[in-house]
């Protein structure tokens, strides 16, 4: 139960900690300004690299741990991931998703000091809600195993 809860709460804080700005996704890659597309993705992983979003949900999933497995749950999950792969998967998906235009704005966005300022808060504000989140899948998951009613 401990691993699902752990994997369930990484998986939530991941998926969470990236921007979202596009209210749809691009379905087709245009071949025509890909390469724009790359360029923009690379400019917005200067300001958000996946190597600090991803140690940055670690730090925030540990520090819900008892402090004598938090160093070694955190080494074991860093040592476990390849950084670079994340990061090129990371920036070739970007190119894929977003428009140029989305991308132009995003990168305009976080190119200013208060969009980076909030952007490293958001660890604060998960820090706040997510061991709710984590708290109501454990009731949830616990309602579903005994068919209990809320």
């Amino acid at each position: 139960m401990r691993i699902i809860h752990a994997f369930l709460t990484f998986a939530v804080l991941l998926s969470l900690s990236v921007p979202v700005f596009a209210a749809e996704t691009v379905t087709t890659v245009d071949p025509a300004t890909l390469e724009q597309r790359l360029e923009l993705a690379k400019k917005m992983h200067e300001f958000r690299p996946v190597k600090q979003q991803v140690d940055n949900a670690i730090d925030a999933y540990v520090s819900g741990m008892p402090e004598k497995d938090r160093e070694p749950f955190r080494t074991a999950l860093s040592t476990a991931l390849n950084y670079q792969a994340l990061e090129t998967l990371s920036v070739d998906a970007m190119a894929e998703t977003y428009t140029l235009e989305e991308l132009t704005a995003m990168v305009e966005y976080y190119s200013k000091p208060e969009a980076r300022s909030a952007s490293d808060k958001y660890n604060i504000y998960a820090g706040k809600v997510y061991p709710e989140i984590g708290k109501m899948l454990d009731k949830a998951i616990m309602r579903v195993k005994t068919g209990a009613t809320p």
